[in-house]
């Protein structure tokens, strides 16, 4: 079974991280692949970003891509065998935490970091012991304990309650509230934070029974008394450490705190691990229970408590998640339904490529009947992506179609969105655009084209003609005229209008197509379509544009509308 590749070797540690893979092979010992990067490619060709050398991956088999709302896809690309989550084959997918991804032979664990609740106080006024720590007594090197069968359904008991409880603040307080029962014994327990720089944060606490069982100072309100020592012992091993003044071996961690002043000991979890910091059950025991069961109790409700916060934070990323999806696809919904619905014009035969770059975008398509016969084609693009250029874009619509009817032609109502843009955009935004009015019955075209990449005809010769190009600026830069340029469409011949998501898409090598082989590309297609309907050339198109992109994620929106006389 061939190992895996040296790049899945941890990556130094970053706060910046938004999730990791848990990597297995057979049988084989898992690793771990931090996602420091917003997009990973996955197979087997060299020079991916996550390579998996067995022949039951493609080369270029699968895809992670983080999306600008923090939700993390995966997506197959085109492989033999399938990419599976859960055990279900898909195309693409959003991933929750804990999700299975097969890939070939591999099994991949995506998993996201569960994010620190807000909530602790300073940690002014607690004592530290302040020594370096010696041996230590970790769980795992210990007998497995005995665990009374009460003890077991308290804790099923504890693990229902922290389930239902939805403050984080409580889950703390519910968890160290346990540990001072009669029935775990514990004099005192806290819920701490420990960062990597030694700063200590009290998340819960501290609590203490009632009656201070088996001490000799009777003071509940007294500050905690917490040894720098075992929580030092705890960060380096990162397991359940078991210390006491009353240490009979040298096996354990031992406290420098006299027993003269106080008998006790002290057991210490992990409840939450981190790179730059940890959460901490810290538990004071008196001197009778300070044995490897009372130690293994502990560290089992640690356990639970851990898997209840991992349940509440896949319950988060779910709720968020889904209340993302929503607004999302009511937004998709809305910016479809800009999109003319309309192709059936006397004269003409058209059709419309719409696509936003995953959600929605700032391309912008329409078709529009003028009161004097001819028809509006536009097409443009909003500085920006996502739902702000999304809004703009519904603008520009709405303006088209109430300034359409004014009577003022195409350079009027072009002068009336210019005004209205520069009005209300931001600075730094602007709106390049391209209309045509066209007369079905003569091919008489007026074009206006503001500062948007020129429109061509593709009239069966290998390069197509270009309309008015570099003439007037984007619209919002400043109250300029816009000045039209007139063209004839003959019968037959296709004009294309298009945004720069057709001609600046690149493909896996990072090259961009252009406009030169955009328009070569179009005039072929053109040429093999000859007498067949627009949507034949329309979809040639999609699928050019598609296998020159390959499996390189889409960087803009795409958006072209073609017109050809009949």
């Amino acid at each position: 079974m061939p190992p895996l590749d040296d790049s899945l070797v941890p990556a130094p540690s970053s706060s910046e991280w938004k999730g990791y893979l848990e990597i297995r092979l057979g049988d084989a010992p898992p690793v771990r692949r931090p996602l420091s990067e917003s997009h990973v490619v996955i197979g087997r060709a060299p020079g991916v970003q996550l390579t998996l050398d067995h022949y039951t991956v493609s080369r270029r088999h699968a895809e992670l891509f983080c999306d600008p709302f923090g939700r993390w896809w995966i997506r197959d690309l085109g492989s033999t065998n399938g990419t599976l989550v859960n055990d279900e084959r898909i195309n693409e997918k959003v991933l929750k935490p804990a999700d299975r991804i097969g890939i070939g032979d591999y099994t991949i664990e995506f998993q996201l970091p569960v994010r620190a609740p807000r909530l602790g106080i300073d940690s002014g006024g607690v004592h530290f012991e302040e020594d370096k720590p010696t041996a230590i007594r970790k769980l795992g090197e210990l007998e497995p304990p005995r665990i009374a069968a009460k003890h077991l359904f308290t804790l099923m008991d504890l693990s229902r309650r922290l389930l239902g409880i939805e403050e984080p603040a409580e889950r703390f307080d519910a968890l160290c509230q346990l540990m001072v029962r009669d029935d775990f014994h514990g004099s005192m327990a806290l819920a701490l934070r420990l960062r990597e720089n030694g700063a200590l944060t009290i998340l819960s606490g501290p609590h203490r029974p009632f009656y201070l069982q088996g001490l000799r100072r009777d003071d509940a309100s007294a500050p905690p008394y917490i040894s720098r020592r075992v929580l030092a012992a705890v960060m380096e091993t990162r397991e359940p450490v078991l210390a006491g003044n009353l240490v009979s071996d040298s096996a354990t961690v031992e406290l420098t705190m006299s027993r003269d002043v106080m008998a006790l000991w002290v057991v210490c979890c992990p409840l939450r691990v981190d790179e730059q910091m940890m959460n901490l059950l810290y538990v004071t025991l008196p001197p009778d229970f300070g044995s490897v069961e009372w130690l293994g109790l502990i560290a089992l409700a640690a356990e639970v408590f851990q898997q209840a916060e991992s349940a509440w934070e896949a319950r988060r990323h779910a709720q968020e998640h889904a209340a993302i999806e929503r607004e999302l696809q009511m937004a998709h919904q809305i910016q479809r339904q800009l999109v003319p619905k309309r192709h059936d014009f006397r004269g003409i035969d058209v059709s419309i490529g719409f696509e936003p770059c995953r959600w929605v975008g700032g391309d912008y398509v329409d078709i529009v009947p003028m009161p004097d016969g001819r028809i509006l084609l536009a097409v443009a693009d909003v500085c920006g992506k996502g739902l702000q250029a999304a809004l703009v874009c519904s603008s520009v619509h709405t303006m088209i179609r109430a300034t359409v009817d004014s009577g003022g032609g195409v350079t009027g109502m072009m002068d009336k969105l210019n005004a209205y843009l520069c009005e209300y955009l931001p600075e730094s935004s602007f709106v390049t655009m391209v209309v045509i009015a066209l007369d079905p019955a003569t091919g008489r075209m007026e074009c206006v084209n503001a500062g948007h990449p020129p429109a061509f005809v593709a009239n069966g010769t290998a390069t197509p003609r270009q309309l008015q190009n570099a003439v007037n600026p984007a619209l919002g830069m400043g109250p300029v005229p816009m000045e039209a340029h007139p063209s004839v469409l003959a019968p037959g011949e296709v004009l294309v209008m298009y945004t720069d998501g057709l001609t600046e898409l690149r493909n896996s090598s990072k090259q961009m197509l252009g406009e030169q082989a955009l328009g070569a590309g179009f005039a072929r297609l053109c040429a093999a379509s000859t007498g067949r309907p627009i949507s034949v050339i329309s979809e040639k198109l999609a699928q050019m544009l598609e296998e020159f992109r390959g499996d390189q994620l889409p960087e803009d929106d795409q958006a072209f509308l073609l017109a050809r006389r009949i």
